[in-house]
């Protein structure tokens, strides 16, 4: 799909979405929506049901949410239907985690109110106690999102009791109006500039020519000033802006700005504006990534995103759930030939999950096809490396093709780049029950799919034309659920 056919079915699956959202603005559901009771029958042993990646044990999930790490949890946030497994009644829905693998899901957090439901946005914690609310020595979770009201404006709710309620600020008023620009402004944002010692909201205000992210700074967390648009035909919805080593390096850092799509730019922020070389980068090869998010306050100097799984659609299966998230991923600025890229790789917590681990090297295309024939897996993380020829590795039926004259894996109508480096190409994939992402190079180049392996098959397999292949290493995985 080239730019102007991904702007397209963005614009039209924005239409749909605000129409829905529309709707529910105007005839709120009267149902109770603090369901979450109800969900607690619910297991996770559906055929289906995927056993690595994030779903809630009931109903509906898009956009992941308030990512943050505080005192020992992960929180994940989610756009959520508490009434039901399609869109619509946007909730933040709710899990905690101490590793980013095994998730419990807790009561929906953020309930919709005053006529409109609850959009996207982030979630940062108020070390300094700007917004003066801390109770003893838990600081507090500062949620700022956008509340889906036509016109659509920016509100904060806060924690003090490490994300388990929630209170309104000011009954949910705007602290951020709607800005003019677009009925519906949204996905606010939020993180403290250390350098200027003052908060920072990015917000996308437009799309078209050009688009516009609008930059807040504030003291307080109340009053917010406008202080630079950032304008790009490449922009829509669910900004996230992190600061980043280049090379591991942390005297070296540069500021990353992604959209929903993940289009991406690299630049520097002083606080106010964000510079770059207005050269655009593409994040993401694969159909079913949309609006990730990165954790913020990470405890260890990692930057981590989860993103939604957009089109996993579970309920044509009679699943009780629909939609999933994305396995968690380091980000990482590295210089290339090309210049500084991103890369992605699988967050290391994976190998908790590591039942059987088979490992083989330099072997020809035959003996590693001898070495597969008795491996069975439903769950696999599968590393292979090898001199460039036309091979084909099939896992549970997902057949990826390496195409040696374009230099690219191939996956049901993915192409995803794989330049050969010093002799040899790579790829790392991650099988679930609902999800196959791949990795190539390292992860300079990543694919988020969508599949349905056919419960049955749990075998692998690799042909091809002959050549080496130095390492193929297969981890059978066990269920984060058990």
């Amino acid at each position: 799909m080239n730019k102007k056919q991904t702007m397209k079915t963005i614009q039209l699956t924005t239409i749909v979405f605000l129409l829905a959202g529309a709707a529910v603005a105007a005839e709120p559901a009267s149902e109770n929506m603090n369901t979450f009771s109800t969900y607690l029958s619910t297991g996770y042993d559906q055929v289906y049901r995927p056993q690595f990646h994030f779903t809630s044990r009931l109903n509906w999930i898009n956009d992941p949410n308030g990512m943050v790490h505080y005192d020992g949890e992960y929180h994940l946030f989610f756009q959520h239907n508490p009434l039901g497994n399609t869109w619509g009644n946007m909730t933040w829905g709710h899990a905690v985690s101490t590793d980013m693998i095994h998730w419990k899901q807790i009561d929906h957090a953020i309930m919709p109110y005053a006529g409109g439901t609850i959009f996207s946005g982030t979630i940062e914690i108020d070390h300094n106690n700007a917004l003066g609310k801390q109770k003893g020595d838990i600081k507090t979770m500062i949620a700022c999102y956008t509340l889906a009201k036509k016109p659509y404006y920016q509100a904060i709710a806060y924690s003090t009791d490490k994300g388990r309620t929630f209170e309104l600020l000011n009954d949910g008023k705007a602290v951020i109006p709607n800005q003019g620009f677009n009925r519906g402004e949204r996905d606010p944002k939020l993180f403290f500039h250390e350098a200027s010692g003052k908060w920072v909201n990015v917000l996308w205000v437009n799309q078209g020519n050009p688009g516009r992210v609008r930059f807040f700074t504030s003291q307080d967390l109340v009053n917010w000033t406008m202080v630079s648009d950032f304008q790009r035909d490449w922009v829509h919805e669910c900004m996230d802006f992190v600061e980043l080593p280049v090379d591991g390096d942390p005297k070296n850092k540069k500021w990353l700005l992604y959209d929903a799509s993940f289009e991406y730019e690299i630049g520097d922020f002083d606080g106010k504006t964000f510079t770059t070389d207005k050269q655009e980068h593409r994040g993401e090869y694969g159909k079913n990534f949309y609006a990730a998010q990165s954790f913020n306050n990470s405890p260890d100097e990692r930057t981590v995103m989860i993103g939604w799984m957009r089109g996993s659609n579970f309920i044509k299966e009679k699943m009780p759930f629909n939609q999933q998230m994305s396995f968690p991923t380091k980000m990482e600025l590295r210089t290339t030939d090309e210049g500084i890229r991103l890369f992605r790789w699988p967050v290391k917590e994976i190998e908790k999950l590591y039942n059987k681990s088979h490992r083989f090297e330099n072997l020809s295309v035959a003996e590693a096809a001898k070495k597969l024939t008795d491996i069975r897996a439903e769950l696999m993380d599968v590393s292979v490396e090898f001199e460039p020829a036309d091979l084909t590795l099939s896992l549970r039926g997902l057949n990826i093709r390496y195409n040696p004259s374009a230099k690219i894996f191939e996956f049901n109508g993915v192409r995803l780049p794989a330049p050969v480096r010093d002799s040899k190409v790579k790829l790392r994939a991650l099988v679930d029950r609902g999800s196959i992402e791949l990795f190539a190079n390292d992860g300079a180049a990543v694919a988020t799919s969508y599949v349905l392996p056919d419960p049955a098959n749990q075998r692998l397999s690799i042909t091809g034309s002959e050549t080496k292949i130095s390492k193929l290493l297969v981890n059978e995985l066990n269920s984060s659920w058990k």
